[in-house]
């Protein structure tokens, strides 16, 4: 009798699920005022898709009870909210817990998701629109981290590594830039761009601005993918590029960011004291310099709130940048909630977007948006949240507790009906 209970409870637990969110892709893209907390009732997109994300983030860090991190892809049409199980599912035991490198597309359409340790190294490329993965082999390594989208969505940079990376080691990730074309699956490395760290794409797709690491002397280079050649540029003392979309629409300007702290390797207390005095020193700004080696009107640096997050998130034109700032109550605490900022450039007035809350515990880490969708992004009011099908673990639970109350039902339902 339990097993016959147990078979429809198991069934439906495992049933597939729905088909992608239904979404009016009349309506421009959009982002909601307040975005949907953390939720343990989340579905995975395997499950239900969620169509054209505008924002693609982790929720959680794993460090307090319960708490889980999840990758979590915002829709781009509506209040519907998915992890990204993919990228759940690829992370090995370096990330703590965490989802694997991931990076969502310029158009919000697919993520793509690397690995920091593999015997067989790939990029798998996942549509949001219909959960299908497509992976792509690369030349021999252990790790594969992308790290920046082509304009078109045709190209994805990547850092490969001889060895693991450890995004937990306390020093940037670096390795040598690998170009994939998601069109047809072909790879090829760039040449000269080696122990880099970041890397951008220009608006046009025909340049690539690296950063170099800091063992590599930190500087920034650009490749001409089309004709062959480089330049380098020159950045405030102690900047590093601004991330993925550093680079202004009009290709004037490149977005810079101080360094993250850079004394973690020191071990003896004079030489990791004068390191961090002197990297107290370096102004908190997120800065701009030109992008073309030519004269060009720089504007003056983001201050306070702004630049905390220490990259851009898109443009919104060439003179609106969108910014992620985190709201504390000035006592050292973690952030209680995230503001994604429009900030003019012009005259540093501030527009705020959207509200991403931690509810206390929940962190907030690599948050992206879908640049092209940027410039015309409208606001929307929040709604209800569409989270999809609940995530399989718990559907199988709560299946095996409804078949346990149902055998534990069934013998006193059955005495029941013989004295009847």
């Amino acid at each position: 009798m339990g097993g016959l209970a147990l078979l429809p409870a198991l069934v439906v637990a495992l049933l597939p699920g729905d088909g992608p969110a239904a979404a009016d892709h009349g309506v421009a893209a959009g982002i909601p005022d307040r975005m949907a907390g953390y939720s343990y009732l989340t579905g995975d997109v395997s499950d239900s898709p969620p169509g054209r994300a505008v924002a693609l983030f982790q929720h959680g860090w794993g460090v307090e009870f319960m708490d889980f991190p999840q990758a979590v892809a915002v829709g781009a049409h509506g209040d519907v909210y998915r992890r990204v199980d993919l990228a759940e599912d690829r992370a090995g035991p370096e990330t703590q817990g965490d989802p694997a490198p991931m990076l969502l597309s310029p158009e919000g359409t697919r993520v793509v998701v690397g690995d920091h340790d593999s015997d067989r190294l790939d990029l798998a490329v996942l549509d949001l629109g219909d959960g299908e993965v497509t992976t792509h082999a690369l030349p021999e390594g252990h790790s594969a981290v992308p790290v920046a989208w082509s304009p078109d969505g045709r190209l994805v940079a990547y850092l490969a590594g001889a060895t693991p990376t450890n995004p937990y080691s306390g020093m940037p990730i670096e390795g040598d830039v690998g170009l994939l074309d998601v069109s047809s699956g072909e790879v090829h490395t760039l040449a000269g761009a080696t122990e880099v760290s970041t890397a951008a794409f220009s608006p046009d797709g025909s340049e690539l601005a690296v950063q170099r690491s800091s063992t590599a002397g930190g500087t920034v280079e650009v490749f001409d993918l089309e004709g062959g050649g480089r330049r380098s540029l020159d950045l405030p003392a102690g900047h590093q590029l601004g991330g993925a979309d550093a680079w202004s629409p009009d290709g004037a300007l490149l977005a810079t960011s101080r360094v993250p702290f850079p004394c973690l390797d020191l071990v003896e207390e004079a030489r990791w004291t004068a390191c961090q005095e002197e990297w107290e020193s370096i102004p908190d700004v997120i800065a701009f310099v030109a992008a073309t080696g030519r004269p060009t009107e720089v504007p003056e640096p983001l201050e306070g709130a702004v630049a905390e997050s220490r990259r851009v998130l898109g443009w919104a034109s060439p003179r609106e940048v969108l910014v992620l700032s985190a709201r504390t109550d000035g006592d050292g605490s973690d952030p209680d909630e995230f503001w994604v900022n429009r900030v003019s450039l012009d005259d540093g007035a501030i527009e705020r977007l959207s509200v991403v809350p931690t509810g206390g515990n929940y962190g907030v880490g690599r948050f992206q948006l879908a640049t092209s969708l940027v410039p015309d992004l409208q606001v929307r009011s929040a709604g209800e949240p569409d989270r999809g099908r609940w995530p399989m673990p718990l559907r199988v639970a709560l299946a095996l507790v409804a078949a346990a109350a149902a055998g534990l039902l069934a013998p006193t339902v059955a005495r029941a009906s013989r004295r009847g």
